[in-house]
């Protein structure tokens, strides 16, 4: 495992630590949604501003399927999934500044004892907005894609033999969209926010993946170089929406348009079910079409039952 790899995957636990360090200031048993809750008290943050923070964990045996993935003969198999998020805001009367870590690993064991992580998803969304209007609002975002682990592709080699093709890894790619614009508010619904100058940046940290793969090009990037930037107009949606007291749906949809390319779309939608305090079932399904990477649209879907905890 790289140096890299390594302090990447220190900062995931040091999301909980610090959840842990807030939740001593002021946590409470909340009867009504019956979990705990915990508000923090900054008391070096100006009295106009305002902190608040919240913290996901589950885990869970999931289902998974696939349409135009990469080949894989078992890409069906049962895979355990273990979802963390962490989001923390400062906010006043009309400025906001939200941070969104978003980890999902699956570790999937195939029947040929074979081990693959998938999904494997590492998202930092960052947001700054300042309030024009009621619902109208200027802003700027980042969003940051990475995946931890090598990713492979399998297949049959001669005599029933396995043959495994590395087709990503840790920061190959990483893909990190800026946009600037104007951002609209819907109240306890989400926020859309429209990217009148924006730029998608892919960078390449193995630069080997060229000759492991065959490729001249891999998601955009030409070989012999290890980054590749364009510039257009985005959109992205977020909803984050309770239905009833039980139902959650939350759903991450973001377009991205260059000059002289199609529309990239990559989009998560998850609907939630908490059956008690301690157990939740999920569906989540994520659509992605980059011509970059395929000219088909591929679908990934889990279906999850397993632990959660939200603080």
């Amino acid at each position: 495992m790289t140096m890299g790899r390594k302090r990447f995957l220190a900062l995931l636990p040091a999301a909980f630590f610090l959840s842990a360090r807030l939740m001593a200031q002021d946590l409470y048993w909340d009867s009504s949604g019956n979990s705990l809750v915990f508000r923090a008290d900054f008391s070096k943050l100006p009295r106009r501003f305002r902190f608040t923070n919240e913290f996901g964990y589950s885990l869970a045996l999931s289902g998974c399927y696939f349409m135009n993935g990469q080949p894989d003969k078992t890409a069906g198999q049962l895979a355990f999934l273990q979802s963390l998020k962490y989001k923390f805001r400062v906010s006043s009367k009309k400025f906001l500044f939200t941070n969104d870590l978003v980890h999902n690993l699956g570790l999937v064991y195939y029947i040929d004892s074979l081990c693959k992580f998938q999904p494997d998803e590492n998202t930092l969304t960052s947001r700054i907005s300042y309030d024009l209007k009621k619902y109208v609002q200027l802003t700027a975002s980042s969003i940051l894609t990475t995946r931890i682990f090598n990713a492979w592709d399998i297949s049959q080699g001669a005599g029933g033999s396995v043959v495994k093709t590395i087709s990503s890894s840790f920061l190959t790619p990483l893909v990190c969209t800026f946009s600037g614009g104007f951002g609209f508010n819907f109240t306890e619904t989400g926020t859309l926010d429209v990217g009148i100058s924006s730029a998608k940046l892919t960078y390449i940290n193995d630069r080997s993946i060229f000759e492991k793969t065959g490729r001249d090009s891999f998601c955009g990037v030409e070989k012999g170089k290890c980054s590749f930037l364009e510039y257009g107009f985005s959109l992205h949606l977020l909803i984050d929406r309770m239905i009833g007291k039980k139902f959650h749906w939350d759903c991450d949809l973001l377009l991205f348009k260059a000059d002289k390319s199609t529309v990239d779309m990559t989009m998560k939608s998850l609907f939630a079910y908490k059956i008690n305090s301690f157990l939740k079932t999920s569906l989540q399904t994520r659509l992605i079409y980059d011509e970059d990477v395929s000219r088909k649209l591929q679908m990934e879907t889990l279906l999850s039952f397993g632990f959660d905890v939200h603080l």
